[in-house]
């Protein structure tokens, strides 16, 4: 898993690229607490470069935006791959 940062006011872009799974989850929730504790409350996933999403892949995008809300922040996905997309939906 690659995890790029990008800063658009207001919102903190995560790119991911690679699979969104048990052994990638806490990588991607350490860097989005980084980003939180320095203030960060609207977020951004790009899911373009991921290929895979499993239960813990949805499980730390469902406790991003748990944390965000707590804050009053908000998190949006972009760039979802059709597949995952459609499992996103049914979710």
């Amino acid at each position: 898993m690659q995890i790029g940062i990008e800063h658009h006011n207001p919102w903190t872009v995560i790119k991911l690229e690679g699979n969104l799974d048990a052994a990638t989850s806490p990588a991607v929730y350490q860097e989005f607490r980084r980003e939180f504790l320095h203030g960060g409350t609207r977020f951004q996933f790009d899911l373009g470069g991921v290929g895979l999403v499993d239960s813990s892949g949805l499980g730390v995008l469902v406790r991003c935006y748990r944390d965000a809300r707590s804050r009053g922040g908000d998190i949006c996905l972009s760039e979802v791959p059709d597949g995952i997309g459609r499992i996103l939906h049914f979710t």
